[in-house]
């Protein structure tokens, strides 16, 4: 993520007033959203540049008298609990906004901490590659078993 600056203060804003904070229940997916019309789309753009994360998309409008939707949202569980929410813990501003995003951001949390699949990696010293049996990467494990 890129070092904050008053930039933070116009998108804690901006997720004050259009940001969305999402759980799924069975099995829990997380999800933080800001949607605006597509006329207003290059302001995702800075979302998407200041956390580094996240995917921004469009949708077609709902309705004639509705814009085009366009929406940066971020759900990859590593991203939100290390991009996100340390965002949100400095800048998010007091607001019915934050009340909504510290009741999220205890279940994400205890989510992570407690129920999170985490590919970790290798025992190999060295090796970053995810784990598949026994501790070991594909390669190493294949080598191991003279594959």
């Amino acid at each position: 993520m890129r070092p904050a600056t008053d930039l933070a203060a116009f998108v804690a804003g901006l997720v004050a007033g259009e940001g969305t904070f999402t759980v799924t229940q069975d099995p829990p997916k997380f999800g933080f959203a800001v949607a605006l019309g597509a006329s207003d789309g290059r302001t995702l753009r800075i979302l998407w540049e200041l956390f580094e994360a996240g995917t921004i998309h469009s949708s077609p409008r709902r309705a004639a008298h509705h814009d085009d939707v366009v929406c940066f949202q971020v759900r990859r569980l590593r991203d939100l609990v290390e991009v996100v929410v340390p965002f949100m813990d400095e800048h998010l501003p007091p607001s019915h906004k934050r009340r909504q995003y510290l009741a999220w951001r205890e279940r994400l949390l205890d989510h992570w901490e407690h129920r999170a699949r985490r590919r970790r990696p290798c025992t190999v010293d060295g090796c970053d590659a995810p784990r598949r049996a026994h501790g070991l990467c594909r390669r190493h494990l294949y080598r191991r078993h003279g594959v």
